[in-house]
């Protein structure tokens, strides 16, 4: 058994003729590792100083004690010892990234995407070593009725006809929690805003973190990131898994089929231009 830790995010983008991307993912972890993990972080978060309860965010709030004492290099090294940390749990991570724009689409209808090719991900990795898993999403901040919505929009996608994979390998109806009580949520938090920030080319301060994150990423069975832990969409900015993952090739293990990187026939040949 696994729990998919599952958070969004959102950035604007600062690729040349890119819109706002909006994101979906998180970190599959084993059942076996979830109270060790949680006391890794509470003991990395204590040397650091960081108050028990205080909530571990890319972006603290403002008025926090992260935000207000935990800055520069000391908070890099608490945020790199975390995600080491899961990374040596055996976590692995998943994240799907939309230029709703790009595809001039509402961007509930972008999001939506992004949680079908991330779930879909999850499921075909689990499918191979026959397990299952629990979700498990940071509730919506805007209160219970805006988790009774989200709740019930996955439950009607979890039961459409198209989707047997996904009843097949998930164990209940997605659950929410609040973050600030579960470390993994936290620790999915950095995963996707950090993959988020890197897509979108905020790569400021992401990218000292990213070599991290991109170790735990699923990958296909030709050992390739793009398109499984990591998925993009449209398809026009595939050649974003060269600029951020590194891959020099983008290859869809299903059919064997492969395409060179970075390809002049859409965006971004170049890192920035079109």
């Amino acid at each position: 058994m696994q729990f998919f830790f599952a958070d969004d995010s959102a950035q604007n983008g600062a690729r040349s003729g890119m819109g706002k991307i909006v994101a979906f993912g998180g970190v599959l972890t084993p059942a076996d590792q979830l109270r060790t993990l949680t006391q890794r972080i509470d003991e990395i978060a204590s040397r650091f100083g960081i108050p028990a309860g205080e909530e571990i965010k890319w972006s603290p709030k403002k008025g926090g004690w992260i935000y207000s004492n935990l800055q520069g290099e000391n908070r890099a090294k608490c945020y790199k010892e975390i995600l080491n940390a899961a990374q040596a749990a055996g976590c692995k991570a998943v994240v799907t990234a939309c230029d709703f724009e790009m595809r001039n689409l509402k961007p509930e209808w972008g999001f939506e995407r992004c949680v079908t090719y991330t779930l879909e991900r999850v499921s075909t990795h689990l499918a191979k070593s026959s397990e299952q898993a629990i979700i498990i999403a940071d509730r919506p901040s805007g209160g219970h009725k805006e988790a009774d919505q989200f709740l019930t929009a996955f439950v009607d996608h979890l039961s459409s006809s198209h989707n047997h994979m996904l009843e097949e390998t998930f164990s209940l109806n997605m659950l929410t929690a609040q973050s600030h009580m579960t470390r993994h949520l936290q620790i999915a938090d950095l995963v996707v805003a950090i993959t988020t920030a890197m897509v979108a080319g905020q790569t400021k301060w992401a990218s000292e973190y990213f070599e991290i994150v991109k170790g735990m990423f699923l990958q296909n069975v030709l050992g390739y990131i793009g398109g499984t832990g990591l998925k993009v969409y449209p398809d026009k900015l595939v050649n974003l898994y060269y600029w951020v993952l590194g891959e020099k090739v983008f290859v869809k293990a299903a059919n064997g089929m492969g395409w060179p990187l970075p390809s002049e026939n859409i965006l971004y040949h170049s890192n920035d231009g079109t």
